[in-house]
């Protein structure tokens, strides 16, 4: 099945990892930077950290044309950075450090991002879902939208 880029709703996660190993690849210890395909069936004890995990997150229609064959659709991905931290379990202030400097990294290099041919425009940070913390795991999610058009098929 041939299906145009833009039709293709996982197309930019390839890109999204891709830049994102590229920009944190300085870091040490080496950051994992993981898809939900790749988190599927990890039990938590047993994931890699530091790490960003890259989640599509759905999307909304902004714009329709009134045939129904185009649609500008918002899409919406989580960079969340994971860590763990066996220091101040209790008050998680070990952690909450981590995913806070690699969340601003990881934040920094998906700002502005653009995949020509793919996106409308460049991706925008928008409201993220809260952190979680739970045994020494924080995840710290950004959400960053990603403006696409999906288009009717020909025949």
């Amino acid at each position: 099945m041939n299906v145009a880029p833009s039709n293709d709703f996982l197309a930019l996660e390839p890109h999204l990892v891709a830049r994102l190993k590229e920009q944190l690849a300085d870091l040490r210890p080496a950051v994992h930077v993981l898809t939900a395909a790749q988190l599927a069936g990890v039990e938590e004890q047993k994931q890699l950290t530091p790490a960003v995990h890259v989640i599509h997150q759905g999307f909304r229609v902004l714009e329709s044309r009134a045939d129904g064959r185009a649609a500008q659709l918002e899409h919406t991905w989580l960079a969340v950075a994971a860590v763990k931290s066996s220091r101040d379990v209790r008050s998680g202030a070990a952690a909450r450090e981590q995913a806070g400097q690699l969340a601003a990294r990881a934040g920094a290099a998906l700002m502005g991002f653009k995949v020509a041919g793919l996106l409308r425009d460049a991706l925008r940070l928008t409201s993220a879902p809260s952190a979680q913390y739970h045994e020494g795991y924080l995840y710290l999610p950004l959400a960053f939208t990603a403006v696409t058009v999906f288009t009717a098929s020909e025949t």
